[in-house]
């Protein structure tokens, strides 16, 4: 069966006879011309194939069929009505989801304030969190899978971005371990420690190289990890040194506080959105949050 092409006037019309009995008032209050509702009505009845109306008397009155769509109005019109004042919320970022992505301490240390004032003030908005390495959520965020994402910096003109925090990144090592200026200045001979480090193809690992090569301080691969927990432990063992930001470093509790070296590296965390797009007004919301909070965090 083929639906038949119906419109909202049309359908306000149905309803404004029913609820005034009478076409001359319906049209009154429609603020519409009596011929002109009498036509819509007509051209509803035409395109459902069905009378509306039965005469009662001088009096025209619904039949059973016209009061079935009068019924069917009622919850389209209702609906729409809905969905509009729905759309209106949307517009203002009051309602719907947002999509974050962030790298795993950033949700840990750097926002976490935020995010839970935006579920507390904002509930009607539905968080939607994605934790990955930065150039996953790039990747991401330009599939349209993410409408904000909070990387390590720069994320490159292709991108809109605001800087939420720079973390400083320092060698750390078990207590006791020799300074690691030793190795830097031959006096063990030189020979590399073991490293803990980030992935190779991660924009923090890119940071770590630059900064211990630039401090002249050699190093050999023991381990590599995305999760700077498991680095942390890494070097609380004694298995390696690593270089973490100074959140992650200070975070193990029941463990010993590691000693900490020279700065290798300022790692930049940014909030990222595609630059096609101004700011959705949900991912404003939380921005605003974030820029409120004490952001000292980082991943």
């Amino acid at each position: 069966m083929d639906i038949p092409p119906l419109n909202f006037r049309s359908l306000r019309c149905l309803q404004a006879v029913e609820r005034s009995g009478s076409f001359t008032e319906a049209a009154w209050e429609l603020g519409i011309s009596q011929p002109a509702l009498s036509h819509s009505l007509a051209e509803l009845a035409k395109r459902l194939g069905a009378p509306l109306f039965r005469k009662d008397g001088r009096r025209r009155v619904l039949t059973e069929g016209g009061y079935r769509v009068a019924r069917y109005a009622d919850h389209v019109l209702g609906q729409t009505t809905d969905l509009l004042r729905w759309l209106d919320s949307w517009e203002k970022g009051e309602v719907g989801s947002l999509r974050v992505g962030m790298i795993d301490t950033v949700g840990l240390y750097t926002i976490p304030v935020a995010l839970l004032r935006m579920q507390e003030e904002h509930s009607s908005i539905e968080l939607q969190l994605v934790v990955d390495e930065s150039g996953e959520l790039l990747s991401m965020l330009d599939d349209y899978e993410l409408d904000l994402a909070f990387v390590v910096g720069p994320a490159g003109p292709q991108y809109n971005s605001t800087q939420i925090t720079t973390e400083r990144m320092h060698v750390y090592s078990r207590p006791g371990s020799p300074p690691v200026e030793a190795i830097r200045s031959g006096r063990d001979g030189g020979s590399p420690d073991a490293w803990a480090f980030y992935p190779p193809d991660s924009r923090t690992r890119l940071l770590v190289d630059q900064g211990l090569a630039r401090l002249g301080i050699p190093y050999q691969v023991a381990l590599e990890s995305g999760n700077p927990s498991v680095l942390r432990q890494m070097a609380v063992f004694g298995y390696a040194r690593t270089v973490l930001p100074r959140q992650v470093a200070a975070s193990g509790e029941g463990y010993p506080d590691l000693e900490e070296g020279p700065l290798v590296a300022l790692r930049r965390i940014e909030g990222v959105w595609r630059s096609d797009a101004e700011l959705d007004p949900r991912a404003s919301k939380l921005m605003k949050l974030i820029g409120a909070a004490d952001t000292s965090g980082g991943g």
